[in-house]
């Protein structure tokens, strides 16, 4: 049994963190919405701030929006670092990008506490489950310390550790960047489909047996479908932002990656109409917002 911090509790982290104290791990538990915290109090310790929590831990687990929430959290007042030992391990398993995750890990050297970057794929239901796939990036010893934990949430056979500090943050990006390709792409099949007159029912079965984003289809199929995209396992607003450190990261590659600029660029127009917090999928909404669709009637494309 692990003595684990666990800090961000929002709609992966409390399914994680409750992944955790099910196992027999002893947790504290810290977030910004305390209500949150009070909410796992039943199996866990509440503290009250970051540095509590990381004082009372051997190892502690991040899970946050971004790359300023988690220098904030780590490095801000109060922070995390302030309350970490020698000897313990930080395991940051948010999105954050490269520089924020080896910034923080180069502030929390000279304290002696480790740090490993594990960022995860997939969304709600399988944090719930504990079969999220995971991509880490540190030192080898730091991450073999950290497999265990990592087991009890994610798929072992789909834990990858993929280089030194950061590295974790670079895959999570090319994953993430394709997805949002891929859901846009679909998106606009489905809105084709539909101003050429075919029901929806009919455009969503061809697109998930004949498209090579069949997967994408299928899992996204009843939103497409009935519209609601209101129930989010990953909102769009962050896969706008995953897709904004992308091109950072390219930029600073000096690559350049114009189909996704074109992507992030959409994924912003359905930000800037609202949809920041619906699904990613929500996107088809945005461009049906553009077309006029037609339910029964074939359009004469000529």
């Amino acid at each position: 049994m692990t003595r684990v911090a666990f800090l961000g509790l929002g709609r992966m982290g409390a399914p994680m963190a409750g992944r955790l104290s099910h196992a027999g791990h002893d947790l504290v538990v810290w977030s910004r919405t305390q209500a949150r915290a009070e909410a796992l109090a039943d199996r866990a310790e509440v503290a009250a701030t970051p540095a509590e929590a990381g004082a009372k831990a051997e190892l502690a687990i991040t899970m946050l929006a971004d790359g300023a929430a988690l220098e904030a959290v780590v490095l801000g007042r109060d922070g995390l670092a302030d309350g970490l030992g020698s000897g313990t391990l930080l395991i940051d398993m948010s999105t954050v990008g490269m520089s924020p995750a080896r910034k923080v890990a180069k502030a929390l050297e000279p304290r002696g506490v480790g740090f490993v970057d594990a960022p995860v794929a997939g969304s709600v239901g399988p944090a719930g489950e504990g079969t999220l796939a995971i991509i880490v990036g540190g030192e080898r010893d730091m991450v073999e310390r950290a497999r265990p934990l990592l087991a009890v949430l994610g798929d072992p056979e789909r834990t990858w550790h993929v280089g030194p500090v950061g590295a974790g943050q670079a895959a999570k990006l090319m994953v993430n960047l394709v997805l949002g390709g891929v859901m846009a792409v679909v998106a606009e099949g489905f809105t084709l489909g539909r101003v050429l007159g075919l029901a929806p029912d009919d455009a969503l079965a061809v697109l998930a047996g004949a498209s090579v984003a069949a997967q994408t289809v299928r899992s996204k199929r009843e939103k497409l479908r009935s519209g609601d995209f209101g129930d989010a396992g990953f909102r769009l607003g962050l896969m706008h932002k995953d897709l904004l450190l992308a091109l950072d990261a390219a930029r600073m590659a000096r690559a350049s990656l114009p189909g996704t600029e074109r992507v992030a660029e959409l994924f912003a127009g359905a930000k800037g109409r609202g949809l920041a917090d619906q699904d990613y999928s929500a996107v088809a909404a945005y461009l049906a917002s553009m077309a006029p669709l037609m339910d029964n009637t074939p359009a004469d494309p000529s």
